[in-house]
């Protein structure tokens, strides 16, 4: 499969392929823990797929059973998916404007960002400490009241 518009977003696209390959394997990893736990809290500690292989694989040192081939077959199904999604070529085209658009963007200064966050910090504050105000006299006044 030859590579569309080559060059072209290439740090857009690397780092949307590191972030789905990694999600890929943390799924995956999720997928063995779930078929490899226990089915039921009984005597026999039965997994929800039975048969082990091989005590482990000599490299890894995970245990070879159906339920690592049933985790590997779905990483190497859901990374082809991948591959053949990031090279559609509405995929490329909106990674390339992405990349495009970001380029455009006027970042703030470190100063600009520190001075933003103490507004946000006090802005907060204040509307935590008022809120906090009303509703005391809120209750004082229903509790006069009822």
């Amino acid at each position: 499969m030859e590579t569309y518009k080559a060059g072209q977003g290439s740090l857009t696209r690397l780092v949307t392929w590191t972030i789905l390959i990694l999600a890929l394997c943390m799924g995956c990893v999720e997928i063995y823990s779930w078929i490899h736990r226990p089915a039921s809290h009984s005597v026999m500690d039965r997994s929800v797929v039975p048969l082990e292989w091989f005590r482990s694989l000599p490299v890894f040192g995970v245990p070879f059973s159906i339920k690592f081939a049933i985790c590997l077959a779905v990483f190497v199904g859901l990374v082809w998916f991948l591959k053949w999604f990031m090279h559609r070529t509405t995929t490329v085209d909106t990674l390339i404007e992405t990349e495009m658009e970001l380029k455009k963007v006027s970042w703030p200064t470190r100063e600009e960002s520190y001075n933003a966050t103490w507004v946000v910090l006090l802005v907060t504050v204040l509307l935590t400490m008022s809120l906090w105000a009303f509703d005391g006299a809120l209750r004082l006044v229903l509790g006069l009241v009822f």
